[in-house]
């Protein structure tokens, strides 16, 4: 009788402890969940904070396109939309609102669309200056590839080795056989006769264009062809003459080109002036070849043309 009373206590005092632990588990539980639940407010708290700050930094406007756009293409308002960037992702020389539809852009490359424009990816058409005219010449060796709105350097060449740039980035405006028309302005058209003297006096010198590679995304030369001191005064004297800074004049060094070309030898001149004349006749020949061969390239052409309507005629009837 007393082993199960003592048994009882036993397991009364059991399940006692028992409860009294499960309470105590409980409140212990309790209490963490409430911290961590409260941790993961906050911090829910702080990365909507974050988040509003970061919407609410994106103060900085831009423009960017709604669509790809091929190199050359022009932008134009409907292309682009305003977008919001923030400080740290807005470049300085991004398009300002508004300049879209005030200044003719174009691509200097291909552009995806969500592209955010500036300076580096675009181009645009140049003011034209008072002094700015059309010319024509006929006298510059072309490149046999070149096309119309191309860039071209206008060079020179002198037997002596001296190779300058005489006009920088050129765009061909127009072009037919050896002759190329492109705008110029009252400094360039001085400097282009200077080059042209040059070129008459010194036997096997040359005047010569040259492609850019990529003229949209390489920057013109430096002009560095060193005008006659004639023509260097007139330069800096004529009232017409705008961009008198792009021509370099205070760097050029005329009496070192004159003395180079007084040292070279008459039998120096005779071989590079016979150079030129059988490298001219080769050209000539190859040229007269492919102008032959398209003229009968065309004849063929319009001969197989005419025998193909005769035929649909001749099934007609």
């Amino acid at each position: 009788m007393a082993i199960r009373l003592r048994t009882k206590k036993l397991i009364k005092a059991n399940l006692v402890g028992a409860g009294i632990m499960l309470v105590i588990s409980g409140a212990g539980g309790f209490f963490l969940y409430d911290h961590y639940s409260d941790n993961a407010i906050q911090m829910k708290r702080e990365y909507k904070s974050s988040k509003l700050n970061s919407v609410a930094n994106q103060s900085q406007r831009a423009y960017a396109l709604t669509e790809d756009i091929k190199k050359g293409e022009k932008i134009t308002p409907d292309m682009v939309e305003e977008v919001f960037l923030p400080d740290a992702a807005a470049a300085t020389n991004r398009l300002q609102v508004d300049d879209v539809d005030t200044t003719k852009y174009f691509a200097k490359t291909d552009l995806k669309k969500h592209t955010v424009i500036s300076d580096a990816v675009l181009y645009q058409d140049e003011a034209i200056n008072n002094d700015e005219r059309k010319a024509e010449y006929s006298f510059i060796e072309l490149p046999t590839k070149l096309e119309k709105d191309q860039y071209v350097d206008i060079r020179i060449q002198f037997p002596s080795g001296e190779d300058y740039v005489v006009l920088s980035k050129k765009k061909v405006t127009d072009l037919s056989g050896v002759t190329m028309w492109t705008t110029v302005d009252e400094g360039e058209i001085l400097t282009m006769s200077s080059a042209v003297v040059d070129a008459y006096v010194q036997k096997g010198a040359k005047i010569y264009a040259i492609q850019y590679v990529d003229e949209h995304m390489q920057e013109n030369s430096q002009m560095t062809y060193p005008v006659k001191n004639n023509v260097k005064q007139l330069i800096k004297e004529s009232p017409n003459v705008v961009n008198i800074a792009e021509l370099n004049l205070e760097q050029q060094n005329r009496n070192r080109l004159d003395d180079a070309l007084s040292k070279l030898s008459e039998e120096d001149r005779q071989a590079m002036d016979a150079g030129q004349k059988d490298t001219d006749t080769k050209i000539s020949e190859e040229n007269e070849k492919r102008s032959t061969q398209e003229r009968l390239d065309a004849l063929a052409t319009e001969s197989s043309q005419q025998d193909a309507q005769d035929a649909v005629v001749s099934g007609g009837n």
